[in-house]
């Protein structure tokens, strides 16, 4: 019974250690889009296998045509702000009019610190 105590104790031990090291980093920014708002929510996580992820949502409000196909700016940033490593990635699919798609998008170059922005999309599914 000690010994299992022990493997549990070191067990959770080891998962603290591991979500407390290091600080939270999530941010939203809002810009024009088709004829309305595009806010991104996201945030600097990890996925199961302790990889770092952004992970976040697209949000269109007052679009008159949906986006397909956004494309995402990853940037990772050293302690002093600099840009030091920059990745495009994608959300797949459709995000249509007053929507809220998740996305995730591996951080390829980890850092202290990061900046995601919404960089293109392509109009789709009408509208002007």
């Amino acid at each position: 019974m000690t010994r299992t105590r022990r493997k549990l104790g070191a067990a959770l031990l080891a998962c603290a250690g591991w979500f407390g090291a290091g600080p939270a980093h999530a941010a939203s920014s809002t810009q024009v889009g088709n004829a309305g708002t595009i806010t991104l929510n996201w945030e600097a996580t990890r996925d199961a296998g302790g990889r770092p992820l952004i992970v976040g949502h697209i949000v269109t409000y007052g679009a008159k045509s949906g986006y397909c196909i956004p494309r995402l700016l990853v940037e990772t940033l050293d302690a002093q702000g600099q840009v030091v490593a920059r990745n495009m990635g994608f959300v797949p699919g459709y995000v249509g009019t007053f929507d809220h798609v998740y996305f995730e998008e591996p951080i390829r170059a980890p850092g202290p610190e990061y900046r995601v922005s919404l960089v293109s999309w392509d109009k789709c599914a009408g509208g002007q």
